[in-house]
């Protein structure tokens, strides 16, 4: 996979969202970061860049909240682990942070079993969530490595 710095976030609240892209505008603007409200809308470009034939460029790192409506990210999660390789990208091996206000010990195992790298509570202070996401971005996209 080409080096990558784009983040992919999906979450259903649009609070958070606007919260998120206000912190990366402010405080992280040299991590490009992709926003989307639901698991179909990820799942649906990503099937577009499974295809061998893809040109555009890939994400370096998706970070899924847990409970959303109609796909679950843990069931996202599982389609993605699902998707064949290909020269660009091993999705089977490929950076996923999940994320959830209310991350029960079923809930992590859950992620975890699915196939996550990470699994993390999302912080209610604003001031925290920006740590995270500087930690996240600075360990994911500027110093993990990926196999392909």
């Amino acid at each position: 996979m080409k080096n990558s710095r784009e983040l992919y976030l999906v979450d259903d609240s649009e609070d958070h969202r606007f919260i998120i892209q206000n912190i990366f505008n402010k405080f992280l603007p040299s991590y490009p970061i992709r926003l989307f409200h639901g698991a179909k809308e990820l799942y649906e470009l990503l099937i577009l860049q499974a295809d061998a034939g893809y040109k555009g460029s890939l994400p370096g790192l998706i970070v899924l909240d847990l409970k959303m409506p109609l796909i679950k990210g843990s069931d996202l999660l599982r389609l993605l682990r699902q998707t064949p390789d290909n020269e660009k990208v091993s999705w089977k091996s490929f950076p996923v942070v999940m994320m959830s206000s209310q991350g029960s010990t079923e809930d992590i195992i859950e992620c975890y079993q699915a196939g996550a790298n990470s699994f993390f509570a999302k912080p209610t202070d604003p001031e925290e969530l920006r740590s995270l996401f500087q930690t996240l971005c600075r360990f994911w996209l500027d110093y993990n490595r990926l196999p392909v």
